[in-house]
């Protein structure tokens, strides 16, 4: 019996030491890939940000958010305030690579960009390109932001829950089979739906009988990813995602109702298979699927009752779009020997693009149907676009390392073929172990459009296809810079210049949903350029982190059929500043401070107006002739955590957005003056915004 009991002990003790060793072989493994990671530096205008990060700080209404923490780096504009715009280098907001999990990502907000589409809890970090784009990447021609979820736990569960002002989050982890497989799961979800509810009904109240309103607001996503360890080298990864958001409202007058329906949301899955065939030769292939869809509708009804007789006037429209790919991946790691790391591989993505309007309106007198219409437009396609790239990170000598690489893509649309060739070449030289100096030069292509007659995302903008018709954005960018760290401080001083070919903006008349046939028809083509430097500036010893941003930056945009010459672009902020910082300031408590500061954004005012007949006519000497007042704002944070017997941690989070309430100028309007002159009005919408969430871990 003795013999029997020990012979188990040895056994449970065997098995105890080989899970441990699997799970300090994958710890081992992956601090190994992230200080890879650090150390593959050569390229210009990367930021490395891990799950820590993301999750600490200042959270608007309650959650972490990917954009707003990018808004804040060197180099990048925000466009409106609170919204997810990404406005890189110049870039339109529109050409920014998106990829979660290595698939690319359509749609990246919620509610209008007021949320992101990336859940920080479910996040091991990201890569965040401005400039110097390895040539693994292509697609779009202004930035990369390439997320990665992290694999769930293989040993043990755990999780949390949060609660914030509008909205709550859960995420749980663990083994599905000890030492083999697990789950990480994340979800969220708004309940801006039930919140308005005591709204709706005062506002009910108050109205009488007269009016009756209705509608809400709600969002949610899911992200999952299952992974499996076939061995210590063959895991199989399997990543899903799907967020929507349904916003409703009506409203019902004795003379007209009113109601609107709008969808939209992502979906996206993928199958990887990563393999070591040995310690210099690794394989990543990638099944995955993407699609982003919108479907917008609304309804009027207006009744006139005059001289007995009742006229009836309706008017009913929806529009459908989306897009939707299939890709394949294989991207191949190789170090041949101790001065090469070689990275190629290929890809081909088929996508299908479409979008659809269909508009009816029809008049009733006395019960009878006096006049009806009915306007029906559809557009889709069907593309095609493999690639290849090869690249190599070569150690020219000890202190002097360079990136090359190519990348060859084809986007074949039904009547074109278009090709791109775009080569990448990046140099670091390490002065001493302080100092090192960077440069690169990039060529980037980007086949999709997103057609959109207004500077916000909506649920009615539609991505399509370059065609024969509308040509491939093409950018090029030269950056460089100094690199430097002196014990506890580091300072970082980069400069960039890019142009932007074939790039399209709308020209077709004063409406949120342009034309879908021949859509090409109402943008016109034409070029870009901007340039400018940044600063980095850090400070971190002990608890306390300070960190200061400066960018000084130029964007102008040159459209023959709108004006003759350059002229800036709406989002040229010639100057912005961001002051951060940090401090762990006692055992439980840490606090956090963000200043903001840019020049304004610009829009277009009349600069003159001659007489015509007696009315007066409005004349403009340039495009984004005026610049709004200088934007500025206060955001502050503080947490308290603590950890609990059981191991479980509470985490309580208040944060102030706009802490002094300055109200920033979100547009502006033309006002005449008692003296007959005329001046600007600005008007600011965002206040004082404090939040309050609650995060418990298990």
């Amino acid at each position: 019996m003795k013999k029997v009991l020990l012979g188990l002990l040895l056994l449970a003790a065997a098995e105890s030491l080989q899970a441990q060793e699997l799970r300090d072989t994958l710890d081992a493994s992956r601090v190994s890939a992230i200080r890879e990671k650090m150390r593959n530096t050569t390229q210009t205008g990367l930021m490395h940000i891990e799950s820590k990060q993301l999750n600490s700080g200042i959270a608007v209404f309650g959650s972490p958010d990917v954009i707003k923490k990018l808004q804040m780096l060197p180099g990048v504009a925000a466009g409106n305030e609170l919204m997810s715009g990404l406005y890189v280098h110049g870039g339109d907001g529109n050409d920014n690579l998106f990829l979660l999990d290595g698939v690319p990502l359509y749609n990246i907000s919620h509610f209008g960009g007021l949320f992101s589409s990336f859940n920080t809890d479910v996040i091991d970090n990201l890569d965040f390109y401005k400039s110097g784009f390895p040539a693994r990447y292509g697609g779009r021609m202004s930035s990369v932001v390439d997320v990665e979820t992290r694999e769930g736990d293989l040993e043990r569960y755990h999780g949390s829950f949060s609660l914030g002002l509008i909205d709550g989050r859960a995420q749980v982890e663990g083994p599905i089979v000890k030492g083999k497989n697990s789950f990480n799961l994340g979800l969220r979800r708004t309940w801006m739906d039930v919140v308005t509810i005591p709204a709706i009904w005062y506002a009910n109240a108050r109205n009488g009988d007269d009016t009756t309103v209705s509608g809400g607001y709600s969002m949610w996503d899911i992200n999952a990813r299952f992974t499996h360890h076939f061995s210590a080298h063959h895991v199989l990864n399997a990543c899903f995602y799907t967020g929507a958001d349904h916003l409703r409202a009506s409203q019902e007058k004795p003379d007209s109702d009113m109601n609107i329906d709008v969808k939209w949301g992502s979906l996206t899955g993928s199958v990887s298979d990563q393999y070591q065939f040995s310690k210099k030769l690794r394989m990543i292939n990638r099944l995955y699927y993407s699609q982003s869809t919108s479907d917008t509708g609304y309804d009027f009804l207006f009744r006139n009752r005059e001289d007995g007789k009742e006229t009836i006037t309706s008017m009913d429209d929806n529009d459908i779009s989306y897009v939707r790919e299939i890709g394949l991946q294989s991207n191949w790691d190789w170090y041949p020997n101790s001065s090469n790391h070689v990275r190629f591989g290929l890809s081909t993505q088929y996508h299908w693009y479409h979008s659809g309007r269909a508009f009816t309106s029809s008049t009733v007198e006395n019960g009878e149907a006096v006049r009806e219409s009915a306007d029906d437009e559809a557009q889709g396609y069907r593309s095609f676009e493999p690639a290849v790239y090869a690249e190599d990170e070569i150690f020219l000598r000890y202190n002097l390392t360079m990136n090359a690489g190519l990348r060859v893509a084809f986007f074949a649309t039904p009547g074109k073929v278009w090709p791109s060739v775009e080569p990448r070449v990046a140099f670091k030289w390490l002065i001493n172990n302080n100092i090192s100096a960077k440069l690169s030069y990039t060529r980037m292509s980007q086949f999709a459009h997103l057609v959109s007659a207004v500077y916000m995302d909506l649920p009615s903008n539609s991505w399509m296809p370059s065609t024969a018709n509308a040509r491939p954005m093409l950018s090029d960018q030269v950056a460089g810079g100094l690199y430097t760290t002196f014990g506890p401080f580091r300072v970082n001083l980069e400069g960039w210049y890019k142009t932007m070919e074939h790039i399209l903006v709308y020209n077709g008349s004063n409406t949120f949903v342009p034309p879908i046939t021949e859509w090409e028809k109402t943008f016109t083509e034409g070029s870009g350029r901007s340039y400018g430097m940044e600063l980095e500036a850090t400070y971190e010893k002990g608890p306390l982190t300070l960190t200061a941003y400066y960018t000084l930056s130029w964007s102008k945009r040159n459209f023959d059929a709108i004006y003759g010459g350059w002229y800036l672009d709406r989002n040229d902020n010639r100057h912005k500043v961001n002051l951060v910082a940090s401090w762990h300031f006692a055992k439980h408590w840490d606090l956090f401070a963000n200043w903001n500061y840019h020049t304004g954004n610009r829009i277009t005012f009349p600069s003159h107006f001659i007489d015509v007949d007696g009315k007066a006519k409005y004349l403009y000497d340039a495009p984004y002739n005026t610049r709004l007042p200088d934007y500025h704002r206060l955001d502050v944070g503080v947490d308290f955590s603590t950890t609990f017997r059981n191991g479980h941690s509470l985490k309580l989070n208040l944060s102030v957005y706009n802490a002094y309430n300055h109200l920033n100028a979100s547009m502006a309007f033309l006002q005449t003056n008692p003296d007959g002159s005329f001046s600007g009005l600005a008007y600011g919408l965002v206040p004082i915004i404090p939040t309050v969430t609650a995060t418990y871990k298990f």
